[in-house]
């Protein structure tokens, strides 16, 4: 059996360019300082659970950034329960004209994204340190990005006072989230069903990215 490579930014690279995903240098070593960041600070963080090399940059890396590559990213965005940067700071560095909000109410995990963003020298970035209600105080955005956070109709029921009319919602979701997308259609009737996009990040992981549109 074939020993893995240790981790490293060539190792990191080509476990993307498998998935069809082409970082220039400066994106690559962006993310790679990203990566050492996660790891040496995951234990006083509590950033991920995830150990093994392969399986940060499968189920990490390269579910963000696929995003980009399935559907256009809106100009203004906020990543509602963010954790420790998913998909925002990968999202960040491939998009770097986007201006994104990282929305994350856990201390420990600000302090870390603060930490990212001044680390990797990232622009139009910042962070919400709330959880994002129906109430929220934020300015209008153009759209919302989430991953694994609550049900979509949960999310559309929050979003609604922070978005400008056409603004997009964005969700990156597992293989079974069918019976969501049919409950949204029929609690959130100001809401556009847009996209529902199957994608794989691996041989056996499957993924969704479903949109809704205001």
């Amino acid at each position: 059996m074939n020993k893995s490579p240790n981790p490293s930014i060539h190792y990191l690279d080509a476990l993307l360019k498998e998935q069809r995903i082409t970082l220039n240098q400066n994106q690559l070593e962006q993310l790679w300082r990203y990566h050492k960041l996660l790891r040496n600070n995951n234990k006083d963080h509590d950033l991920t659970r995830l150990i093994k090399f392969e399986t940060i940059v499968t189920k990490h890396y390269v579910d963000c950034l696929m995003v980009p590559k399935l559907f256009k990213v809106p100009s203004s965005i906020i990543d509602i329960g963010t954790g420790a940067g998913f998909p925002g700071i990968p999202l960040k560095i491939v998009s770097p004209e986007t201006n994104i909000i990282l929305a994350e109410h856990r201390p420990r995990r600000v302090e870390f994204l603060e930490m990212v963003i001044k680390e990797l020298g990232l622009k139009n970035i910042s962070t919400y340190p709330h959880k994002v209600t129906s109430s929220s105080q934020i300015e209008k955005l153009d759209g919302v990005i989430t991953r694994a956070l609550e049900t979509i109709p949960e999310t559309l029921r929050r979003v609604e006072n922070i978005l400008n009319p056409g603004a997009k919602v964005i969700f990156m979701k597992g293989p079974n989230c069918s019976q969501e997308i049919g409950e949204a259609k029929m609690t959130s009737p100001i809401f556009k069903f847009e996209k529902d996009i199957h994608y794989s990040i691996s041989k056996v992981d499957k993924r969704r990215l479903v949109v809704f549109s205001l």
